[in-house]
């Protein structure tokens, strides 16, 4: 197993905005947990991570997200992902978001170009901020060596949460 950074350190968060990335191989699939304090609102964030088509603006190698099927009051929907990261051939995946606003939502893999992907968004308000915790586990068809995929989910983990807290930015 590798860990790169042991977790629990939310009050260190109050005074830094870079996230804290924890990556770990679960047999072959990869554990991912992201916890970082955004300068933006709770309805900001909200509204960013939850519109399919502001997710190309922050999510890195993401080409098309597209919704398949919804529930008439927004607390489900079924999305179909297209994307085409380093080391693994282009990739569709159907996803089912669960959502609980404003506090967070969780997906997982319906069908697709993975073995499993699952993971979960919470959001906790904060004086001035947003303390954002993602964590998913996701396994792609293929073996994907770790001295190459843990330093590329690093970078693109940071780039998407400062994309991330842009795109909220922007929004009301």
């Amino acid at each position: 197993m590798i860990c790169l950074l042991c977790f629990g350190l939310s009050d260190t968060l109050l005074a830094q905005t870079a996230p804290i990335i924890a990556v770990s191989e679960e047999g072959s699939a990869w554990r991912i947990k992201v916890e970082a304090r955004l300068a933006v609102s709770p309805k900001q964030l909200w509204a960013a991570l939850t519109d399919c088509n502001q997710a190309r603006d922050f999510i890195p190698h993401f080409e098309s997200c597209r919704i398949l099927e919804k529930e008439s009051a927004g607390k489900w929907d079924i999305r179909e992902n297209i994307s085409n990261p380093p080391f693994l051939p282009r990739n569709r995946t159907i996803i089912r978001s669960v959502y609980r606003a404003p506090n967070g939502f969780s997906y997982k893999l319906v069908s697709g170009d993975m073995k499993q992907s699952e993971g979960a968004w919470e959001l906790t308000p904060q004086k001035d901020a947003t303390l954002l915790n993602y964590s998913a586990l996701f396994e792609p068809l293929i073996s994907i060596p770790a001295f190459m995929i843990v330093p590329a989910l690093k970078k693109d983990l940071a780039d998407m949460f400062q994309k991330l807290e842009a795109a909220a930015i922007s929004r009301p």
